[in-house]
């Protein structure tokens, strides 16, 4: 998952080494009850000593903190936390007065109150950047892990920004001793998941860390984590609370807001908790959420996903995201009941049978205008067709990539990653069509056809915006930081292992570009079109279908995964314009109607049209 995951992707899953971490602090071999430390505020706790799995991988073990006064929520010290998520790292926590303490971890600092229950840092992002795993310096921002695209740099405006969380407001209980702070192991997890879907779970039993972006479905990677997380059918009174709390504090923090949702506007003002006091059925989600019982909690998750839905990013429901995996094996405690609670909360149900309905007619257009699309194009290849001096790149997702094969290649141990039926959203599908355009000396027009495209890997993405446009930045907004972001990439253009002069060898301008889109394309098919767009290159077709933000993972505290559009990388054009609203084509075209009413494509995919519209468009601009 990467920005991707658009409601068709949905819709057609729906119908259907090693580190010990026992020195990071005291190895406990039975629980034991420990009295209150003197001048802290903590109350008696437990301490259990937990396994510890990096991607599927024992890794030791580390402390886990249960205070008496909240049975069911486990705690961890902000240090032990910043040694777990990051290898070889360290903290080091000041208390600075009677309820207040420095954290330092090497990166930034922050100051935590726990009689306030507040967190504040200068610098957010910095703090809670784990960006390092992967490239020594790198900066807390998107990355998917291809090797011939290599992080630069970052513009921020305003450069620094103080953000402040006040955990009180969600019954989130920071405690403190002399030489440690102990947050909630969940908030902590929340605080630090990244774009790289760095992120740790926790499901009563152990620890589970994602460390690899492209194994980042818990369910796929360890099923029986998530059957466990699954199977207990209550949980305690305080453990509801706090999950419910957090619930909400991650969506009032760190939810991207990217324009789509109709809760969006009062969730900014008032918050998820009051606003879900405030809507129709909001009281009955809520109390489906404060539930002690597992499946009235997992019913609320589903409903809360329907209210918030953004056509694909957000996936609040931990039963919806299980349909999504590949070949899942965990067994979903709703699927039986799911009925029994439709009937109880019918005006519930009629909201997710609208909600279903409305992806399977998007789903449906997106499958007949590719049905009709492999209909009228001429014979060719499954992803390039020409006729007369254009051609087509038919690109309909920007992932499935093979990064293990791009790796492979890197260090020698493989040739260049080719074009196969199991990697279709490959670079070297665009590469190919670029090469073989560029080469023919009948095609002057090359069209890139995101009209089927839900999304995908920006990595894929920048590379193709450095191939063609010789430019490999995005722009976005922090939501939370209210920070303004131009995040640079350098690409390695012709593949040598090296970014140097040489890239700049390689060019394909003389070829006339353009990028037809469709309201399918979807996040990053919105994406390439704003960037192509930007760069002075030709849109047609119809605006694009939106799908603003990057998508971040988290988990509930009792270790069941789900995904929201993210606050850390709301995309804009250059001119920091909000894009969900979907990209205008320089050229429209007509889309026409079907004798059933449906919308008929039929002049997307006429050569003769799409052609001279192309070289009419470019030759007007010499």
């Amino acid at each position: 998952m990467r920005i991707k995951q658009s409601s068709l992707l949905l819709v057609a899953v729906m119908t259907v080494t090693s580190l010990s971490l026992s020195s990071c602090s005291d190895v406990v071999d039975n629980p034991t009850v420990n009295p209150q430390p003197s001048g802290g505020d903590d109350g008696s706790f437990t301490v259990r000593q937990v396994p510890v799995s990096r991607g599927g991988n024992n890794s030791g073990t580390v402390t886990l903190r249960f205070y008496d006064d909240m049975n069911g929520v486990a705690y961890i010290s902000a240090a032990d936390f910043q040694k777990m998520i990051l290898p070889g790292s360290s903290m080091n926590v000041l208390k600075t007065g009677e309820d207040t303490y420095l954290l330092d971890n090497g990166k930034a600092t922050a100051t935590v109150n726990t009689t306030d229950e507040t967190f504040t840092s200068t610098d957010f992002m910095a703090f809670t950047n784990v960006m390092s795993l992967l490239w020594p310096g790198m900066a807390n921002v998107y990355y998917d892990g291809a090797p011939y695209i290599h992080y630069s740099s970052m513009q921020l405006t305003p450069a620094t920004s103080t953000v402040t969380f006040d955990m009180k407001r969600y019954g989130i209980d920071l405690r403190g001793d002399d030489g440690a702070v102990y947050f909630p192991f969940t908030t902590l997890a929340d605080l630090y998941s990244d774009l790289y879907f760095h992120l740790a779970a926790f499901n009563g039993e152990r620890v589970f860390i994602i460390t690899d972006n492209s194994h980042s479905s818990i369910v796929e990677v360890d099923p029986d984590f998530t059957q466990k997380a699954f199977s207990a059918e209550t949980r305690s009174a305080q453990q509801a609370a706090y999950s419910y709390g957090e619930l909400c504090f991650v969506i009032d923090h760190f939810y991207g807001m990217p324009g789509r949702s109709s809760l969006e506007s009062s969730i900014k003002a008032n918050g998820l908790d009051a606003t879900l006091d405030a809507i129709q059925n909001g009281p009955d989600v809520k109390r489906l959420l404060q539930s002690t019982v597992t499946n009235d909690y997992l019913y609320g998750l589903t409903c809360l996903h329907v209210l918030l839905d953004d056509d694909g990013h957000t996936i609040l429901s931990p039963s919806l995201l299980l349909s999504t995996a590949d070949d899942c094996e965990v067994e979903d405690p709703l699927s039986e009941v799911k009925g029994q609670y439709d009937e109880k909360f019918p005006e519930l149900a009629m909201l997710q049978e609208a909600w279903y309905i409305g992806i399977q007619s998007r789903g449906s257009i997106a499958e007949e205008r590719s049905t009709l699309r492999s209909e009228l194009m001429p014979e060719g290849d499954d992803y390039y067709r020409k006729s007369g001096n254009t051609a087509y790149c038919l690109y309909d997702q920007f992932g499935y990539t093979d990064f293990d094969g791009w790796h492979a290649y890197y260090e020698g141990k493989a040739p260049m990653p080719s074009v196969t039926k199991k990697y279709q959203g490959e670079l070297v599908v665009v590469l190919d069509a670029l090469k073989r355009a560029s080469t023919d000396p009948e095609v002057e027009n090359l069209v890139i056809d995101l009209s089927c495209n839900g999304g995908g890997s920006l990595d894929v993405l920048m590379a193709i915006t450095s191939l063609i446009g010789n430019q490999c930045k995005f722009y976005s907004e922090n939501t939370l930081t209210g920070q303004q972001q131009i995040i640079y990439y350098d690409m390695d253009r012709n593949f040598d292992g090296r970014v140097d002069a040489a890239d700049e060898d390689v060019s394909f301008d003389g070829l006339n570009v353009a990028i037809l889109t469709s309201r399918t394309s979807f996040s990053c098919g919105n994406l390439l079109p704003s960037l192509m767009k930007d760069m002075g290159f030709l849109i047609i077709g119809e605006r694009s279908g939106g799908g603003a933000c990057a998508v971040q993972n988290f988990c509930t505290p009792e270790g069941m995964q789900y995904q929201i559009s993210s606050y850390r990388g709301r995309l804009t054009n250059d001119r920091w314009q909000n894009i969900d609203g979907g990209i205008e084509p320089n050229v429209p075209i007509t889309v026409g109607t079907t004798e059933d009413g449906t919308p008929d494509y039929s002049s997307f995919y006429d050569f003769k049209l799409v052609g001279d519209i192309i070289s009419k468009w470019y030759a007007d601009r010499k």
